[in-house]
């Protein structure tokens, strides 16, 4: 069912797309890395390529989950007809709740896709959801938008770039990708979609950039199955694999070397079994059928006989892998261990990385971190080579890069301009695009508000105080009580988090900001709240050097205000 949105009635202005142009606007994923949503519109009418949620970096202190700011489809002038989906990773489809709960519209998407969004649904009690399945070489007529889908291959299955024909011009939207032929269930990217949909002419292209910073071409998943086999192989004890629980495609890897080395598996994390059950009932052309065995029967078998798949690869404190490295899990490193380490290492958090595989180490276990002397990983995004090779299928007048960091971007513009491209644009989430067969520009910023999880509660980064838990962390608090006496003031100083020299420094700024504050008697509340903050922050720099965050109470004639 179709939405026809009405112009806003608040104080943010309503989003046109214009008859004869293309109008683009990513709501995350550009700049950075996650949340990837991008809008589109023309001649007044919207699609949503994509709804993900990213997790919050460490400077976004208590919380759990950041979710793009859906209320702007309620500002969309026009008709608004659904959210089409390229796969299923996080980043792309977690915020498909959120739309829900904005505006009811239909999902289209793969059904390995689909089937992971009927279990978030689930958790946010949400039912009878439009779901509809979309597959590789079938086209969807929504409005102006007449959608081809495009076999691609990723580290997830099911995976889709949209074709897009619309009447300002045809645009090519790759979604995340590599050109993979060694899939173990025989898929292979569409090159020779791309290179049609390249012959018919196409406007915009708006592609991958997450591994432009890597030279030739992505390793193939079979070249990784045949690591992880020698590997196994080459294990006198236990092996411990840790992967991304969406990677599949590894998982099935991981069942065929155990099947050949006489292993039995045994998945430890949740995660990994949820993703193994929707795989199994969404996409069965890839067999997942294994010797898998019950975290409790681990003890019938002996070590040469076990593979353990675990969750946790970056450090994660409540997942498996971190558990068992520190000691907090049922099962325990042994001496004659081996712990292969299938997946890549985010930067930021390399620190929580180091410190789980100095825990498998110190138990005696043997540690492979990188693809040598086996190659044990690989990523699920194209290299320089294959960016190179999709340019030049597609020619297309325009290019814009996405999903990635600005740097990422910037060298992909780069790559774009050497392959010949005429008009190249970087641009980062909220800024507005416009592009027609003779001219494209930014349009102007648009202001967008994300969201935030707790835990507990949904919230802008103002009202769940975020920045003032950051500066917690890093500065401390400091809580004062001032007493106005009629001829006297008394203070409090309590501090937490934060350097003291064992007291003495709270008692000493009492007894100072109370003659401070002595001669001030007669200004107002505000001006003495303002003072007592700026004086208790003044000392605490100059003897710690730190600027805390100070909260301060004052008594007036016995009333707190």
């Amino acid at each position: 069912m179709l939405q026809t949105k009405s112009p806003s009635a608040d104080n943010h202005p309503v989003l046109v797309a214009p008859p004869g142009k293309l109008t683009v606007l990513p709501l995350g994923g550009l700049g950075s890395i996650g949340m990837n949503n991008m809008l589109l519109g023309c001649d007044g009418q919207w699609v949503l390529l994509d709804a993900g949620v990213k997790f919050p970096d460490k400077q976004e202190i208590g919380t759990d989950l950041v979710v793009p700011d859906v209320k702007i489809l309620s500002r969309l002038e026009g008709t608004f007809h659904g959210v089409v989906l390229t796969h299923g990773h996080e980043d792309h489809i977690g915020a498909v709740p959120f739309v829900l709960k904005e505006q009811w519209v239909p999902i289209w998407g793969p059904p390995f896709a689909l089937g992971l969004i009927q279990n978030r649904l689930r958790e946010h009690d949400i039912h009878n959801a439009q779901l509809r399945p979309t597959a590789p070489g079938n086209s969807l007529k929504l409005g102006v938008f007449d959608f081809q889908f495009l076999r691609v291959t990723h580290s997830i299955p099911d995976c889709l770039s949209l074709a897009i024909r619309t009447p300002a011009g045809n645009m090519l939207f790759t979604g995340d990708f590599k050109i993979d032929g060694g899939l173990p269930c025989g898929t292979e990217f569409d090159a020779a979609g791309y290179k049609a949909f390249g012959d018919e002419g196409v406007l915009l292209l708006m592609a991958d950039s997450t591994n432009i910073q890597r030279a030739g071409r992505t390793l193939s998943e079979a070249t990784v199955a045949q690591g992880l086999l020698d590997a196994i192989s080459a294990s006198p004890g236990r092996v411990f694999i840790g992967m991304f629980s969406s990677n599949v495609y590894r998982l099935h890897s991981i069942f065929r070397a155990a099947e050949k080395t006489g292993r039995k598996v045994c998945l430890l994390g949740r995660s990994l079994k949820r993703y193994l059950e929707v795989a199994r009932k969404h996409y069965p052309k890839l067999n997942l059928s294994g010797p898998i065995i019950r975290e409790n029967d681990v003890s019938r078998y002996n070590p040469s006989e076990l593979v353990f798949v675990c969750t946790g690869t970056q450090g994660e404190s409540r997942a498996a892998l971190a558990r068992i490295s520190s000691g907090n899990h049922r099962i325990s490193v042994q001496q004659g261990d081996t712990l292969l380490m299938s997946a890549r290492a985010i930067p930021g958090n390399l620190r929580e990385i180091a410190a789980m595989v100095d825990g498998f180490s110190r138990g005696g276990a043997h540690v492979q971190s990188r693809n040598d002397p086996w190659p044990i990983h690989t990523s699920g995004h194209a290299a320089y080579e294959e960016l190179a090779d999709v340019l030049r299928w597609i020619r297309p007048k325009i290019f814009v890069p996405v999903h990635g960091t600005r740097t990422f971007m910037e060298d992909h513009a780069d790559l774009a301009e050497d392959c010949g491209v005429s008009e190249v644009l970087v641009i980062e989430s909220g800024e507005l695009l416009r592009a027609t067969q003779s001219e494209v520009r930014s349009d102007g910023l648009v202001e967008i508000e994300q969201t935030y999880y707790d835990g507990s509660r949904w919230g802008s980064r103002s009202s769940l105080g975020i920045k003032e838990r950051n500066e917690m962390a890093h500065n401390g608090a400091i809580a004062v009580c001032v007493q106005m006496l009629p001829n006297r003031v008394l203070a409090h100083v309590q501090a937490e988090g934060i350097w003291t020299d064992g007291g003495q420094l709270e008692q000493d700024v009492a007894g100072q900001l109370s003659d401070y504050l002595t001669g001030l008697r007669q200004l107002s509340d505000d001006t003495i709240r303002q003072e007592t903050r700026l004086f208790v922050r003044r000392v605490w720099r100059q003897k710690a050097g730190k600027k805390p965050l100070v909260f301060t109470t004052l008594i007036r004639s016995g009333e707190a205000t």
